[in-house]
């Protein structure tokens, strides 16, 4: 007869990193995402066909009044201005709704998660193979 002598460090290292492994599983898949302080701000029109005012004039109006801006770039029929920090967002909530005529939603922007590589993949289908 064969007996195998198991040791208790045998069992107890694999066992130890598979409840680490579940937990940090469990804790991923059931814990939303905390939600961010919001450094952007989405600007759109609030009736479709409206066109998006000028970013030039937005950069002005915001710098004037104190707000650091880091970039403002069309995205899906809006504009999204980001600024260097979130402390500044009421700040350009309010300059932004005097710059503005009415007719123009402000809202804050958070950046969802792009899957630009999965476009990527999918529209370059045509160069594999």
């Amino acid at each position: 007869m064969l007996k195998f002598a198991f040791s208790k460090g045998y069992i107890l290292w694999p066992l130890t990193f598979l409840v680490l492994l579940m937990l940090t599983t469990v804790g991923v898949i059931a814990f939303p995402k905390t939600p961010e302080n919001s450094d952007a701000l989405k600007i759109s029109p609030a009736h479709t066909g409206e066109d998006l005012p000028d970013g030039f004039t937005l950069y002005q109006g915001l710098s004037q009044r104190g707000v650091e801006i880091e970039s403002i770039t069309p995205a899906n029929g809006s504009l999204v201005v980001k600024l260097h920090s979130s402390i500044q967002q009421h700040l350009a909530q309010e300059t932004l709704k005097s710059i503005l005529p009415s007719g123009y939603k402000i809202q804050p922007y958070s950046h969802e998660p792009s899957h630009e590589w999965a476009n990527k993949f999918n529209r370059d289908q045509s160069h594999f193979g």
